[in-house]
């Protein structure tokens, strides 16, 4: 795997991020990944190819040039928009599984979560993120910033 930034840039076609290589005229199809999404998100990138090949990791954005910077800063926008949570209308416990109904940026949503433990990570203590069943994950920042009852609900099943 090769590591330089200098051998390649970067490119958006449409929703697609395109690749070339130094010398090469034809472009690979790829994506922009955080090597840790959660814990050091703004660090360690990856670039994938569709068929989750890595072909190459990087220290950060920063390793880029200006114009495939801006072109993997969009790709990542993409990928890595949580929906926030506004609101706690209600969360629940049953057998293990909590149950949220929430209001977020995008609207209303309802999901189950499993293993809090795991799916419930507390990145400062202001700032939560929760991942369904299915690997949705939302946010909660800043969570001093929610309601009374909001926060009351957060703690009933966390």
């Amino acid at each position: 795997m090769d590591k330089s930034a200098k051998d390649f840039t970067l490119r958006l076609e449409g929703d697609q991020l395109l690749l070339r290589r130094a010398g090469e005229t034809a472009d690979t199809a790829v994506k922009v990944v955080w090597a840790r999404p959660i814990s050091t998100r703004g660090g360690e990138i990856a670039i994938l190819t569709q068929e989750q090949k890595e072909l190459y990791t990087l220290p950060g954005l920063d390793a880029l040039d200006p114009d495939s910077r801006k072109a993997a800063e969009a790709d990542l926008a993409r990928r890595y928009t949580f929906p926030r949570i506004l609101r706690v209308r209600e969360a629940t416990a049953d057998f293990g599984i909590r149950y949220w109904r929430v209001d977020t940026d995008r609207g209303e949503r309802h999901f189950a979560m499993r293993h809090a433990f795991k799916n419930a990570i507390w990145l400062t203590p202001d700032h939560l993120v929760l991942q369904d069943t299915f690997g949705c994950r939302y946010e909660i920042n800043p969570y001093s910033a929610l309601d009374e009852k909001s926060r009351a609900e957060v703690e009933k099943v966390l």
